[in-house]
């Protein structure tokens, strides 16, 4: 079959206004623009003039939902704050998460929304339940690290729907004074009728078995001696930090371990706070590391589980996955891979690793307007009957039914869209690599460890979309990234090309720490999207006129 796939609909100019959602238009959109070097960090460390523009961002439906829980219980906005999630197991953990991290007690607690048994609707479902965590306004540096670590918070689409059941709902707490027993609460001015996708609660089930026998059939290796995936091994999650999440806590042993990793900003955080005890970080993925991983597990330590990406983010570089699997099958840890990088288009890992791990929020969904995730536990592996029932044990079908719909649906030709942004992505490395103003440009062809990344590519894959650039002179990374005409913010793998300098985002907090592990300060990121490769070059070749040369 033969897809066809059009130019993303973001005509020039696309360097979007400060807060702007990308796609632009669109209330659902994971993006946000931050179109200056200087706008990047201004969310996170509480810039008025970034956040007064941020009215675009993403969670706004969210943020809603959040004020109207806050109205309903008559809390004051400025005295507390409160969290969302769609399972009340991820309220539970963000209550205890926020009672280990912050310094003194703090209050927190759980008020439960449901539907009136008095109110009639038009339909029956049980997403009308939702979970929020009220805290101390003290605790919302916590209460951010833990919505942004686990990926457990409630989905966009899943906080409108709650919204226009407002005036059908109830809420239940601890706390009798956050209680209301009443199908008429307070109105939020939203369209009273739920949601249209959900009259059909097939068409959800229908689509996620198309996403579930999507992934299993392109994620199956290319060596036919390897039992492919069903659909009943691929495991959906709201997004790919909740995969991540659930994988860790699904690991987690009764004693003590070690656990190694190659990680994405995010990952070492949420394994860490899974419940494992001792954890350690090898950043570059290189042979030393390994050399080093090998030494101590020869001298007795043993490990549970290791993280690794194909390839990192954002420096691109691919581990050793043999060396890997070797050293998992004699010393018995678990090897979970995220591929999202690399996708299961370009590489084949699964003869490799016990899971693999993928945001489906990226290129495979590609249009920046819907989130989720998916873990496919390798049938060949010697623990696929432990880690599927673990993961089993402890799942939770949190992918909301609009939002698998989206899914499904623009993730048919994810084929050909990762092939075209490939292709474009190579050329514009190739193309941006003999610029004298780049000192490198980091992309599994042009470095080191392409040969790793060729063993692992498949007979027509091609070296992903995303490439990051260091500049030999910091303040032009400044120069190119505030010229540069393309979208700037947060995320990857969408239709249109999207930068960010990556460690002002991603380590704002802990920039010299990041340099220190091998992400320079001024690096930056570069999604490359569907956009003619004529059109990226010239793009590209603008940002870079006038540029200091060496």
């Amino acid at each position: 079959m033969t897809v066809s796939v059009s130019t993303p609909a973001i005509s020039p100019p696309r360097m979007l206004p400060l807060g702007t959602s990308q796609p632009p238009g669109d209330k659902y959109a994971i993006s946000l623009s931050l179109p200056t070097w200087d706008s990047v960090p201004g969310r996170p460390r509480g810039y008025n003039w970034v956040l007064e523009k941020l009215q675009a961002n993403y969670p706004s439906i969210v943020q809603q939902l959040t004020s109207a829980v806050l109205e309903r219980c008559a809390i004051p906005a400025e005295r507390m704050h409160c969290l969302v999630f769609s399972s009340k197991h991820a309220a539970r953990r963000c209550i205890v998460y926020l009672q280990k991290h912050h310094s003194s007690d703090i209050q927190t607690d759980v008020v439960s929304f449901y539907i009136s048994h008095e109110a009639t609707i038009p339909i029956s479902t049980n997403w009308d339940r939702f979970y929020a965590v009220i805290y101390d306004v003290d605790a919302k540096v916590e209460a951010s690290e833990f919505w942004s670590i686990f990926g457990d918070g409630i989905s966009s689409r899943h906080a409108e729907f709650c919204l226009q059941l407002w005036l059908y709902t109830c809420s239940e707490s601890r706390n009798k004074s956050w209680q209301f027993y009443t199908s008429t609460g307070i109105g939020t001015g939203t369209d009273r009728t739920p949601i249209r996708m959900l009259e059909s609660l097939d068409a959800e089930q229908a689509a996620k078995t198309e996403i579930r026998d999507r992934i299993a059939n392109l994620i199956a290796s290319d060596n036919p001696e390897f039992t492919p995936p069903s659909a009943t091994d691929v495991f959906l999650y709201t997004n790919g930090m909740s995969a991540i999440s659930a994988m860790a806590r699904a690991l987690v042993p009764e004693k003590k371990t070690l656990r190694k990793q190659w990680p994405y900003a995010e990952t070492p955080k949420c394994v860490s706070n899974s419940g494992y005890e001792r954890f350690k970080i090898y950043s570059q993925g290189t042979t030393d590391e390994l050399d080093q991983l090998e030494a101590s597990l020869a001298l007795g330590s043993r490990i549970r589980v290791l993280f690794c990406e194909v390839p990192s983010n954002p420096l691109l570089r691919t581990p050793d996955l043999h060396r890997i699997r070797s050293l998992a099958d004699q010393y018995d840890f678990i090897v979970v891979c995220d591929e999202t990088l690399g996708t299961f288009v370009n590489v084949d890992i699964l003869p490799y690793v016990d899971v693999a791990i993928t945001s489906l929020t990226k290129v495979f969904n590609g249009s920046g307007n819907a989130m989720g995730g998916s873990a496919v536990v390798n049938p060949q592996s010697r623990y696929y009957s432990e880690v599927h029932a673990k993961l089993t044990d402890i799942y939770e079908d949190l992918l909301f039914p609009t939002e698998a719909l989206v899914l499904a649906e623009n993730s048919r030709d994810f084929q050909a869209r990762v092939h075209k942004s490939s292709a474009n992505a190579l050329a514009l490395a190739t193309f941006l690599s003999s610029h004298p103003s780049i000192e490198s440009v980091l992309y599994p062809s042009l470095i080191p460890t392409r040969k790793l990344y060729d063993h692992y590519r498949r007979k027509n894959g091609g070296y992903g979309y995303v490439m990051s650039l260091l500049f030999r002179e910091p303040n032009d990374a400044i120069r190119f990234y505030d010229t540069l005409d393309m979208c700037k913010g947060p995320s990857i793998g969408t239709n249109f090309s999207l930068a960010i300098p990556y460690a002002q985002l991603a380590h704002v907090f802990d920039l010299d720490w990041a340099e220190s592990q091998g992400i320079p300060k001024h690096i930056v990121r570069l999604s490359v999207g569907l956009e003619s490769e004529d059109d990226l070059v010239e793009c590209v070749s603008r940002a870079l006129e006038g540029l200091v040369s060496p």
